[in-house]
């Protein structure tokens, strides 16, 4: 949670000042919050930064614990949403971390920081999380469907030689063709 507060100053001072206390009550501000992971989970990127942006810096500053918790899972969602549309992957990343520690019980969030790493071309490290996925939730269509776009890696043929050794590209080919 310590970590949330240092990135939320970050955010744009213009967009902390837009919305007050007086204007929206915590609970409506959480279901706008909601509203913009479920456009997120339909890949509406743009239309849930912006409601992300206006809302997550005042539900995890001034909010109660409640509040910071809910804050805490949708920045995953947040940060695939920076990723998708301003491309900062460092930022973005940031942002699912906070989310995967403080729900690491939740295969969406491992999900979501895997979106990040295939967006960036992180590959390895995509993959490692959708493991960890799975691991948690074995029947995750959503991860079972990413690995089906991206494609799995089968075993080498000769696993003392590494993947690129003529031999098993060569043994690879000759298996699958």
């Amino acid at each position: 949670m310590y970590h949330c507060q240092s990135l939320v100053k970050r955010l744009d001072p213009a967009i902390l000042g837009s919305v007050t206390k007086r204007e929206m009550t915590h609970g409506a501000m959480r279901e706008r919050v909601q509203e913009a992971v479920s456009w997120t989970r339909s890949e509406r990127f743009e239309d849930a930064i912006a409601v992300f942006e206006k809302y997550l810096p005042i539900l995890s500053a001034d909010g109660d614990l409640q509040d910071k918790r809910f804050a805490a899972a949708a920045f995953s969602y947040y940060g695939l949403c920076v990723a998708m549309v301003k491309h900062k992957y460092a930022e973005a990343l940031k942002y699912c971390n906070i989310s995967v520690k403080a729900n690491f019980m939740d295969p969406e969030h491992r999900i979501n920081l895997a979106m990040v790493y295939l967006e960036r071309d992180d590959r390895n490290n995509a993959v490692r999380n959708l493991e960890a996925g799975l691991r948690l939730q074995p029947s995750n269509k959503r991860v079972q469907q990413i690995f089906a776009e991206i494609g799995c890696r089968k075993p080498v043929t000769f696993s003392f030689l590494p993947r690129r050794n003529p031999i098993n590209v060569w043994l690879g080919r000759l298996r699958d063709s």
